[in-house]
């Protein structure tokens, strides 16, 4: 009975895995021309209701931007970004409650 109990919470391992951050659009540390959007793609699936991403400028002021989450991914709408650096930060909740932080720079050129 030990070694079918300890089988199924191996099995169910990957289940447990924290929504980290796969990709952005723009990418970390980039230069671009201004984006109409921001987008955060995620390793695992998260949970839209606690999950979300703020946007600030070079003087570490919030750009107020539209933002949206769903299963895999967050999106900002950045519509007209003057040039200048840019930091989004996020938080991402996946369904087993775990909370990952993270933040990444990137650059608007004209």
């Amino acid at each position: 009975m030990k070694i079918a109990t300890i089988a199924l919470l191996l099995a169910a391992g990957p289940a447990f895995g924290h929504a980290t951050l796969q990709s952005s659009t723009p990418a970390k540390g980039t230069s671009v021309q201004s984006p109409k959007t921001i987008v955060l793609k995620f390793a695992e699936t998260l949970n839209p209701a606690f999950s979300g991403a703020a946007l600030t400028d070079t003087a570490g002021k919030t750009v107020p931007v539209p933002s949206a989450a769903n299963a895999t991914s967050i999106t900002l709408l950045t519509f007209g970004l003057k040039p200048g650096a840019y930091t989004v930060t996020w938080h991402a909740v996946s369904p087993d409650t775990h909370r990952v932080t993270g933040k990444f720079t990137f650059k608007v050129i004209p």
